[in-house]
């Protein structure tokens, strides 16, 4: 969140929450102002999103069919219904990785819900590629902030390497494992703590969308997570 002022008639339209600055108002112009309602007159204290930039990877393996799938489709929907005018990206991955959308990347809602889910939930899960497509995807976005990745698994992998080097390579990756298994618990902390992001736990799978809005809102609104 950026804290800003500016003349009610320079006003942007896309900000959350806007108010009177009674003293700038009175201090800068003159009173006649606020009785004849020139708008140059009025001063007004005002919150502007941030632009920030996020990439949601989720993994489409067959270890992830099933419920862990279907709330997976649901908290997507969330998010993007939820913030359908910030730059989201998503990469599905399993045998092999694909992006469905760049974060800069103009496309309806629900075309890229629609691609999620064609996207065949069957094979290995290539944690390893899912990874490195989302870091490509992440090195070719520019922006004045850190780019935050969003990587959602049970953390299991059957396919490629020990994904944990990659980690490095993020500016921000965010890990959120679904299950309870333990066996998977400790490469999800190695991938979280050398992605300098933070792990998140979803054993309750019917509280991924909520877990996954908060977690999406704070990031593309400044808060660090």
């Amino acid at each position: 969140m950026v804290n800003k002022k500016a003349p009610l008639s320079l006003l942007p339209v896309n900000i959350s929450q806007a108010e009177m600055d009674i003293e700038e108002t009175i201090e800068e112009a003159p009173l006649i102002n606020l009785t004849t309602h020139d708008p140059d007159g009025i001063w007004m204290d005002y919150t502007e999103h941030r632009k920030q930039k996020l990439i949601l990877t989720i993994d489409t393996s067959l270890s992830m069919t099933g419920e862990k799938l279907a709330l997976t489709a649901v908290a997507l929907a969330v998010v993007l219904l939820q913030f359908p005018d910030d730059q989201i990206g998503v990469v599905a991955f399993e045998n092999s990785a694909e992006i469905l959308k760049f974060p800069d990347q103009p496309r309806s809602i629900e075309c890229t819900l629609e691609k999620f889910l064609n996207v065949p939930a069957q094979g290995y899960t290539h944690l390893e590629e899912g990874l490195k497509t989302a870091l490509m995807v992440a090195r070719n976005m520019k922006g004045r902030r850190p780019l935050s990745t969003i990587l959602l698994t049970d953390g299991k992998y059957t396919a490629g390497r020990d994904p944990a080097y990659l980690a490095p390579g993020f500016q921000h990756l965010v890990v959120m494992k679904m299950g309870g298994e333990r066996a998977s618990l400790p490469l999800c902390i190695e991938l979280a703590k050398k992605g300098k992001g933070r792990l998140y736990q979803v054993e309750q799978l019917e509280s991924l969308p909520e877990i996954m809005y908060g977690v999406v809102k704070s990031l593309l609104r400044g808060h660090s997570h």
